[in-house]
């Protein structure tokens, strides 16, 4: 039997979270870090000593003229992924980008027609999606122990202070957080009320929005949306840069509850809790191996021809679409828009 090669990544940017993909990437046999770039050569040649990777490169393109790269992971500012992808699809690259894919749905559907143009596997990075611990939520839901769900709560805020230049914060550099993380529990929230009715996601029917607009960055820093999908199922979602809450979701049925502590930093803990007993089942996930790792092979088995199983709970592309759609339509509710959006 010929032995099939691993697939050789180049990272595209050394940000935070490219460090932690690439500390992934050690864990996952069907795949090699090959080549590193940023558009400071010391920074990518520090990035890569850190994670072994043999190529460094000072710029973005002379990576992708690299022609032993198969697969691109984009870790940039969110308004630069539709230039990189088209860039690394240009360059016969597949692509896994950051969430979220692109700054808006236009955006995202240019960025899918490109992949498709060039014959490239075009994916958005969200690692919770993947995991473990997801597949198992899910899996409780369609058991039916909760009976109907009749409401979806999810919650991803933080702290991080006043910090208006920042990536976090700044509107040029896609800041606020329905972007950076209101995009985790929107997919939530659409992944649950559509296996609910035995699909694989849903989009909602309604919705309606609140959040605050810093004075100074015109991004929101704290918002929540309520929505309603098929068959009256519920969902409140919230996502904050300047607060603290519980970082959880919770599932309500009419016969109990699911709370998931740590959805999104997988893994946490699943407790079970039925209106007809006083206790309640806890479900420790054990953290087998590094998060990203999971959407790694994901995305590695389908460049190698192994398509996402039927009832994966894997982000697929026509996922991101009505997720990026959901998105554009809570900004509008708070009147939150980006130069992205006027561009036509």
């Amino acid at each position: 039997m010929t032995q099939i090669s691993p697939v050789r990544w180049g990272i595209l940017a050394c940000g935070k979270i490219a460090h932690e993909f690439a500390a992934a990437l050690k864990d996952c046999p069907d795949s090699v870090l090959h080549a590193v770039s940023s558009r400071d050569v010391r920074r990518a040649q520090t990035f890569a000593d850190l994670h072994q990777a043999p190529r460094v490169y000072g710029s973005y393109e002379a990576m992708l003229a690299d022609s032993e790269v198969e697969a691109v992971y984009i870790a940039t500012l969110h308004p630069l992924h539709l230039e990189w992808i088209a860039h690394c699809v240009q360059a016969g690259k597949h692509v896994l980008c950051e969430k979220p894919l692109t700054m808006n749905l236009r955006q995202a559907k240019q960025a899918k027609k490109l992949a498709d143009d060039h014959r490239c596997l075009l994916r958005e990075a969200f690692m919770y999606r993947h995991h473990p611990q997801t597949e198992r939520v899910v899996e409780l839901v369609t058991s039916g122990v909760i009976g109907k769900v009749r409401m979806i709560e999810s919650n991803f805020c933080y702290n991080s202070g006043e910090q208006p230049e920042s990536r976090l914060q700044a509107k040029a550099l896609g800041g606020g957080a329905i972007l950076d993380i209101g995009c985790y529990t929107m997919s939530f929230a659409r992944l649950i009320a559509g296996r609910a009715h035995g699909r694989l996601f849903a989009e909602p029917l309604e919705l309606k929005a609140v959040g605050h607009l810093d004075a100074k960055t015109k991004t929101d820093m704290w918002t929540t949306a309520v929505m309603r999908f098929e068959g009256d199922i519920l969902a409140k979602t919230t996502c904050a840069l300047r607060m603290n809450h519980e970082n959880e979701a919770v599932i309500l049925g009419d016969k109990g509850r699911i709370t998931v502590e740590m959805p999104w930093q997988c893994p946490g803990t699943i407790r079970v809790e039925l209106d007809e007993k006083d206790s309640a089942q806890e479900i420790a996930m054990p953290k087998q191996r590094p998060l990203f790792a999971y959407e790694i092979d994901s995305f590695t088995n389908e460049m190698r021809g192994r398509p996402i199983a039927a009832d994966a709970v894997a982000m697929r592309f026509d996922d991101t679409l009505g997720n990026m759609k959901a998105l554009d339509w809570w900004r509008a509710e708070i009147g939150l828009g980006y130069e992205a959006d006027a561009v036509r």
